[in-house]
């Protein structure tokens, strides 16, 4: 499966800014992509990042019954002494100043959901070399649900320009495997829409069919790992209810992914699936899939096939406090098969929650490797810690097998009613487990902040940053950096 890869009038989205999914992994089957955000000058605590357009759901997370408007004003100045992560140091000292705007529209009903998010970075910066300055970083997302009794229709937009140089390397790792830790320069334009229809949702019989399209496009890049990319993937399933313990179903995909890397890829996978979910008992769900997924790849240098048969079985027990799961799964993609066994465990705890999962995978390429995942998180009195770990094994853009640790800390202490500290830390490695000796690349990135409210509206952030880049082969890079914050969001329905 392949790999997702100006100025212009200002949008914006809600509150602080975030970046929508706009990668999926090149493993053939169907998979969830992952999030990412803005590189912010507060602590990152290094959990997943809340999508810019959320669906409503029914805890209430999502936008409310109404017409809302949000707009929002955050204005950052920054001193960093090595802010692209020079080896062996930086040329000079850079000077930011960032004035985020953003707006965001919601009107909700019973019978749809529009919400629209866009933003917009007022932006000078005095970069050793060059200096920017006017409009930058335009976000525009776009969310529509239309439901009725049986059936729905969600359709999604997205759109971003933005220099890669401000971007948080570790979202980046986590949106977009396809370019690891590759933290160069460049500008990045991502434009991607989706259409998913669902019908019969309360049929013994239902369909649903999904359509997705997604670009990226580079430009002013050096390094030749970023290229163009484009893919589109249709996707669809037939849903059969046989009864209230088991549902059936039947999927089948197709994705065509293009590049204008050096040897010109031109990758079409095609997906073929039977499964089952069944309650064995009150307590014990099985989940069980077999297919077949067909790559074939067409290069300068010929064509590649790789055929076969997938599979995926897990095993779900609810128990008092959680619940504790079992899967095993065979995947494939270009480089071949991937097999991977893990067993997970999730808990309630009095003042938190645990979240662990632990496995091993093994490739037709590359060696065994652990993967894993955890998400603790502990609420006190005053403090609340966080700890995030996601350990995990895919294909890049160039065919590579690719091992990502991440890990991330957090900890905040409320001094009082209007003031906060809070500490993180975050460490990013990528490792080749393959024979082609990719580079290993490790990130750290450990930020200091205290917040006050100034006033009902208006809240003051100042903190330090320190980060290093670690890369095989070149010198390390390091650079510190301090920054000050003042913003406030505005929120009113009419």
């Amino acid at each position: 499966m392949g790999k997702n890869t100006g100025k212009a009038a200002f949008l914006a989205a809600v509150s602080i800014l975030v970046w929508p999914t706009i990668a999926a992994s090149q493993q053939g089957g169907v998979g969830a992509p992952a999030t990412g955000t803005q590189y912010g000058g507060t602590a990152t605590t290094g959990q997943p990042a809340v999508p810019a357009v959320a669906p409503p759901s029914a805890s209430g997370t999502g936008p409310q019954p109404g017409l809302q408007i949000d707009i929002g004003i955050k204005t950052t100045a920054k001193r960093d002494d090595n802010f692209a992560l020079t080896p062996g140091g930086g040329a000079g000292t850079t000077g930011i100043s960032d004035t985020n705007l953003s707006f965001g529209l919601s009107s909700v009903t019973q019978a749809y959901t529009l919400t629209v998010n866009a933003s917009g970075v007022l932006r000078y910066a005095h970069i050793p070399g060059r200096t920017l300055k006017g409009l930058e970083d335009p976000i525009f997302d776009v969310l529509y649900v239309a439901d009725s009794a049986n059936s729905r229709l969600t359709l999604t937009g997205h759109y971003r320009r933005v220099e890669r140089l401000f971007l948080n390397p570790f979202q980046v790792l986590r949106e977009d495997l396809a370019n690891n830790l590759i933290t160069n320069g460049g500008i990045l334009r991502d434009p991607s829409y989706s259409l998913k229809y669902e019908t019969g949702l309360n049929d013994p019989l239902g369909f649903v069919i999904n359509l997705k399209h997604a670009e990226k496009n580079f430009s002013q890049v050096t390094n030749p790992r970023l290229f163009d990319t484009t893919t589109d993937t249709a996707t669809a399933q037939a849903n059969l209810r046989f009864n209230q313990v088991t549902t059936g179903r039947v999927t089948a995909g197709y994705t065509h992914y293009t590049a204008k890397d050096l040897v010109l890829t031109d990758r079409r996978t095609v997906d073929y699936a039977v499964g089952v979910t069944r309650d064995l008992t009150q307590t014990l769900q099985l989940d069980a899939q077999i297919g077949h997924t067909s790559v074939k790849t067409d290069t300068i240098g010929g064509v590649a096939h790789n055929d076969g048969l997938t599979g995926a079985v897990s095993l779900v027990q609810t128990v008092a406090n959680g619940t504790i799961t079992g899967s095993y799964s065979q995947t494939r993609n270009q480089n071949g098969t991937r097999d991977t066994l893990s067993f997970g465990r999730n808990l309630a705890l009095p003042n938190g929650s645990l979240n662990a999962m632990i496995g091993t995978t093994k490739g037709s390429v590359g060696k065994r490797a652990i993967v894993a995942s955890l998400a603790y998180s502990l609420q006190l009195a005053s403090d609340t810690f966080t700890v995030n770990l996601d350990r995990s094994v895919g294909t890049n853009n160039v065919n590579q097998e690719i091992l990502d640790t991440t890990f991330g800390l957090s900890w905040g202490h409320t001094i009082n009613a209007v003031s906060n500290v809070n500490l993180g830390l975050n460490w990013a490695q990528s490792d080749d487990i393959g024979p082609t000796n990719a580079p290993t690349i490790q990130l750290t990135d450990l930020t200091a902040t205290y917040s006050r409210q100034m006033t009902a509206d208006w809240t003051m952030t100042g903190g330090m940053t320190y980060r290093t880049r670690t890369e095989t082969g070149k010198a390390n890079a390091h650079s510190t950096a301090v920054f000050l914050t003042l913003g406030r969001n505005f929120s009113f329905r009419p």
